[in-house]
């Protein structure tokens, strides 16, 4: 799934994020400043992205270090979850505050965001992709896995969860995480699928998610504009879908990213697709003017994965800075808490997540001689299947 990476890789990656944070400070025109009350907090930001960081206090997206003791945890329809259920690899939508440095922030509200639920119906000969609720998930660099050790676990049958950016209009996934469920979706936790509206016909309330032939007549739709073709909505049902090609009556149908018309500062990731001359673009249907970017020579084709920070104005993200995630970069995840199942320094687990530190480098005090269950750990690294092979351990105070 993933390689170590060279040290080249790592401070090119590092140079993209530092860049992004910069253009976001700048943004907010926070450097050095004061920002509500004196705290140094700005005012309400939004953050789309991969969980890359999660302890005891924190998540961390696109780079940003968001407080969360004070944060509402909701899933895609605004259900109550609890904070217990955030794991490394989910796609997340945090709306909060973000301190002039640019590195940390509070966050008011987590969403979780997932692009499907359901059962694979599909995956080829080589596990790099498969179907479910007829989008293509791709597998990659930073899958993080969950209920199966690799890719090639996941056969057809399973019902998986998957998070990651949509990628083109035909709702095709990027896979940031897929985990197999044990139990079946239920009326909590539903059928659920996210993806672009097409062959919209009002008359007979049918429409088509992503690839999904889907019925509305009986759902309770909640939009905060008219519902079109191209629209990113989120649909859910208690019931499987039916065969592919006949219409899944659904229960639920809501705008998946109901962001106002004027933000002050927005940081999302995302596949580029529609792009025009501008550049101009669409992530996930919301349209993005990067025609003064700093970077805007880089968005050369559709299919890019990028990171964008800029702020809405009239419902179009004008771009300050946008970097492109290359293919192979190396996803950095951290996780900390207290050492569980302690086996060896290869095989030891920190919330929940399979932990390989046989080869990484210890920050003083800790040292492999020193782990043991319930030490507390900081450990960053990348993601092998469902466990995270560690670069660096360190102590936590």
């Amino acid at each position: 799934m993933t390689t170590t990476p060279g040290r080249a890789e790592w401070q090119r990656g590092a140079r993209a994020w530092a860049a992004l944070r910069l253009a976001g400070c700048a943004l907010l025109g926070a450097c050095g400043g004061v920002g509500e009350e004196g705290t140094g907090a700005q005012p309400v930001t939004v953050s789309v992205g991969v969980l890359k960081g999660l302890d005891d206090s924190s998540v961390t997206v696109n780079g940003v270090a968001y407080a969360r003791s004070d944060a509402t945890v909701v899933d895609g329809f605004g259900n109550p979850l609890s904070g217990d259920a955030l794991r490394l690899g989910m796609w997340l939508e945090v709306q909060g505050t973000l301190r002039p440095s640019g590195e940390q922030g509070a966050a008011q509200t987590i969403r979780v965001r997932p692009a499907a639920r359901g059962v694979v119906s599909a995956r080829d000969a080589t596990g790099v992709s498969v179907t479910v609720l007829d989008a293509s998930v791709r597998l990659g660099n930073g899958t993080v896995l969950e209920g199966v050790a690799n890719a090639s676990g996941l056969v057809v049958g399973d019902t998986v969860e998957v998070h990651g950016p949509l990628a083109g209009a035909a709702g095709d996934v990027s896979a940031s995480r897929v985990e197999k469920l044990a139990q079946p979706p239920t009326a909590r936790q539903p059928f659920e699928l996210r993806g672009r509206v097409s062959q919209l016909d009002a008359v007979a309330r049918t429409l088509t998610v992503g690839r999904r032939s889907v019925s509305y007549a009986s759902a309770n739709v909640a939009l905060r504009s008219a519902l079109i073709d191209g629209l990113v909505v989120r649909v859910s049902a208690a019931a499987a879908p039916p065969a592919a090609g006949l219409p899944w009556a659904i229960d639920r149908l809501v705008a998946d990213q109901p962001l106002p018309d004027t933000l002050g500062f927005l940081y999302t990731e995302g596949i580029v697709e529609d792009l025009k001359p501008g550049p101009l673009f669409l992530l996930e249907g919301l349209n993005v003017d990067a025609g003064k970017a700093n970077n805007k020579g880089a968005i050369s084709a559709n299919g890019l994965r990028v990171a964008v920070v800029g702020a809405l104005v009239a419902g179009t993200l004008q771009a300050k800075s946008v970097a492109v995630i290359e293919p192979g970069e190396p996803v950095i995840f951290t996780l900390s808490g207290a050492v569980a199942d302690f086996v060896s320094p290869a095989d030891f687990r920190l919330r929940g997540v399979g932990i390989d530190a046989g080869s990484a480098s210890y920050v003083a005090p800790a040292s492999p001689a020193s782990l043991a269950n319930a030490v507390r750990l900081r450990v960053e690294g990348t993601m092998l299947g469902r466990k995270l092979i560690a670069t660096q351990v360190a102590v936590l105070p």
